[in-house]
């Protein structure tokens, strides 16, 4: 990313944030569901779908070092 362009740092900020907000959200709901007595079943989607975004924010996060180290 250069210093003097914002939109790629931009897009990258709003590519992670994507998944970190399903993250927020799914926890959440974990923790209602997991209150409420919910199945395992269901709990366990949420906590799946948690692990799920954790990798593609982990993928953004690599991608974006790759980036980094090409232009250096």
């Amino acid at each position: 990313m250069k210093d003097d362009d914002p939109q790629p740092l931009n897009k990258f900020i709003h590519d992670v944030r994507n998944p970190l907000n399903s993250i927020s959200l799914h926890a959440e709901l974990g923790k209602i569901l997991v209150g409420d007595k919910a199945s395992d079943q269901q709990i366990k989607h949420a906590f799946s779908v948690i692990l799920e975004q954790c990798k593609v924010c982990e993928n953004l996060l690599t991608e974006q070092r790759i980036k980094n180290d090409e232009s250096d």
